[in-house]
């Protein structure tokens, strides 16, 4: 079995994660809330938790989710609605270039009180943010079940890969996001951040369209 579509799919998984999670979302908010007002490790923790959710989506995906809709035959109806989904982030990044407090947010200037998810434990927040968000479930059962319907004819050893792919892109960010929250706003300025947004966003919606026509062709 060829080698180079296994290499292709995972590269694409953590290229495709790391630049999904790099959009402002109630995650990175409450990350930068907890490194501000309780410390860089409690934000670690929260994020921790947060990939921890990550790999229990993925597993029910591929044990539950998935083969239910390959017996349906819909399987193949998500590799163009995930292309459709990739273009329609890359927009969303790149009109949220255009407005302020994108990463590192004004919070931390803001003495504001806890609430959300600082107001929880860090574990039990790294679970239930993202669960609350609609766009996380949106991604997972769209773009994820596309990837891992892309992976498992390489068995338990391209899921594997794949998982990695997955943590590793949205880990890769969550290492950035920490570092930049403990050296303060002043390393992003808001110029850099509307400019790799607007670069990422657009890379997005290239791949996107890709991933949506050949879907397509597919039929």
């Amino acid at each position: 079995m060829d080698v180079f579509p296994l290499a292709t799919t995972i590269v694409s998984a953590f290229v495709v994660t790391f630049v999904t999670v790099v959009v402002p979302s109630p995650t990175t908010v409450t990350a930068s809330r907890y490194a501000v007002r309780r410390g860089i490790r409690t934000a670690a923790v929260f994020l921790a938790a947060v990939l921890c959710l990550d790999t229990a989506v993925f597993l029910v995906l591929i044990y539950g989710i998935h083969p239910f809709l390959r017996y349906l035959g819909a399987v193949e109806y998500l590799v163009p609605l995930a292309g459709a989904g990739l273009m329609i982030v890359g927009l969303v990044m790149i009109v949220t270039a255009r407005r302020e407090g994108l990463w590192l947010l004004s919070i931390s200037q803001r003495p504001e009180a806890e609430n959300g998810g600082t107001a929880r434990g860090p574990v039990l927040a790294g679970l239930l943010v993202p669960a609350a968000n609609p766009g996380f479930w949106i991604w997972w059962t769209t773009v994820g079940t596309s990837f891992i319907h892309a992976a498992r004819p390489w068995g338990p050893l391209g899921l594997g890969l794949l998982l990695i792919a997955f943590l590793g892109g949205a880990a890769t960010w969550y290492v950035v996001l920490l570092w930049a929250l403990s050296h303060g706003r002043q390393v992003f300025s808001e110029r850099i951040q509307n400019h790799v947004l607007v670069v990422l966003g657009l890379v997005m919606i290239g791949f996107g369209t890709v991933v949506f026509f050949r879907g397509l062709a597919s039929f």
